[in-house]
């Protein structure tokens, strides 16, 4: 049996939704559990949706009728009747007039309003499978045993989530769809899983079903040694550990978020990175625990617009408690950092762009501590790969490449995994950075 993810791009489309029958139909021998998430931009439609019921911007009817009407062109598109399809839409509609006459949205009713995009995706996908002969139902997050507790919009799945998968899911008969993202807690509420939640799911579902795969499927050819929007001569990488997948991820790498994928990781099963659009080709690979390779740098991945925040102070000299001071600052100010890198009398850390202006606000409750220097319009390249532990001189190599670009590198950081090599250059050196890095050390 293997799990196979369908991300909003692969059924963003009835083109789409038909390719993924293809797909599926060509793995029917090996039982798949499928799981789909919203259609394309449908997800960010229903946060709107809500938003707008709110502040009465619009009538519950006016916004229910927008989506209604791009499923039914999906639905039309494919050769299906709509009006069954489509049913959650009324239960949504009234929904949305008690948000609207109470201008209340809570978390719960968040997550509510926001899961009709998977029901929707797993009727509609399940439909069209069934239409051209592969049996197939839908089933909800829910319904299918992922449990939860009551922490909306990031809810945190229970221990007894796996029992009940095994118990309830049912693949003999007909190809479960199952809502991505979606799940429920004890009290009978719909909860959602955030960020990369479908890829959570599919890896929620292997493990409990003790799948020989899980497989995630996009409109990329796996994950690429580079951006190639960025450096044209990066290429897809035939396998990568579940360490090096988390770090490139984390500095922008956007086809997968290796914390979702973590129950499969742990559970020994191997993770593929497929392109809906291009079958055949054989993507990427996620592996737990180190694999073998002949290069010390194997992908880049790069984040813009942060801002460095500097500290120096001859007050840090043998001061117990001084960092203390400054990270208890940046919690009060809910900052959170990336990379840091500190000497006896200074600290340099990165803030991305959400905290920025928090970030002005915490800049003058440090000047108690430290002269204070920010620095918006900065990038961190980050260069990650096993062999950076086991190849001497591979720093000395990514530095003699920027040096040789003329970039100049504003701070240093070194991962505790000691797999990747974060530095920080100006936003416009960002391209000229990861080229020269790339040729340098990855083609």
């Amino acid at each position: 049996m293997i799990v196979m993810k369908f991300g909003g791009s692969s059924v963003g489309s009835s083109e789409a939704i038909h390719q993924v029958s293809q797909v599926v139909s060509n793995a029917r021998e090996q039982k798949p559990v499928v799981v789909v998430s919203a259609l394309r931009g449908i997800t960010d439609t229903l946060i709107q949706t809500a938003k707008q019921a709110q502040s009465r911007q619009s009538s519950p009817e006016s916004l229910v009728a927008v989506l209604r009407e791009r499923h039914a062109t999906v639905c039309e598109e494919l050769g299906l009747d709509p009006t069954p399809l489509l049913e959650p839409l009324s239960e949504l509609e009234e929904f949305l007039h008690g948000v609207y006459f109470l201008r209340e949205l809570t978390p719960r009713s968040h997550d509510f309003i926001v899961s009709h995009g998977e029901v929707l995706s797993s009727r509609i996908v399940a439909a069209y499978l069934s239409k051209v002969g592969l049996p197939a139902h839908p089933v909800t997050g829910w319904d299918i045993g992922i449990l939860t507790d009551n922490n909306f919009g990031q809810a945190n799945v229970l221990p007894a989530t796996d029992t009940r998968v095994k118990e309830r899911c049912e693949f003999e008969a007909s190809i479960p769809i199952v809502t991505g993202f979606l799940a429920g807690s004890e009290s009978g509420e719909r909860t959602t899983l955030g960020r990369g939640g479908s890829d959570y799911t599919a890896a929620i579902l292997g493990r409990a079903l003790n799948a020989e795969e899980i497989q995630i499927w996009t409109d990329v050819s796996g994950i690429y040694s580079a951006d190639p929007r960025v450096v044209p001569t990066a290429f897809s990488l035939a396998e990568l550990s579940f360490e090096e997948a988390a770090e490139l991820a984390f500095f922008g790498a956007k086809v997968l978020h290796p914390k979702t994928i973590e129950p499969a990781v742990e559970a020994g099963i191997p993770v593929r990175v497929l392109n809906t659009f291009e079958p055949q080709h054989p993507g990427t690979t996620i592996v737990g625990g180190t694999r073998s390779t002949s290069r010390a740098i194997v992908g880049l991945a790069a984040k813009k617009n942060n801002a460095i925040l500097a500290l120096e102070s001859t007050r840090m000299l043998d001061a117990e408690g001084y960092l203390a001071r400054v990270f208890e600052t940046l919690h009060r100010h809910q900052i959170s950092v990336d990379a840091i890198a500190t000497s006896e009398v200074s600290v340099c850390m990165t803030v991305e762009p959400r905290y920025h202006t928090a970030l002005d606000t915490a800049a003058g409750d440090l000047q108690a501590v430290a002269d204070v220097d920010v620095r918006p319009g900065r990038s961190l390249i980050c260069a990650v790969g096993q062999g950076i532990r086991e190849n001497p001189g591979t720093a000395a190599q990514v530095f003699k490449a920027m040096g040789d670009a003329g970039i100049n590198i504003e701070m240093i950081s070194m991962g505790s995994s000691k797999i990747n090599l974060t530095f920080v250059v100006a936003d416009e050196d960002t391209q000229s950075a990861m080229r020269a890095l790339h040729d340098a050390m990855i083609v």
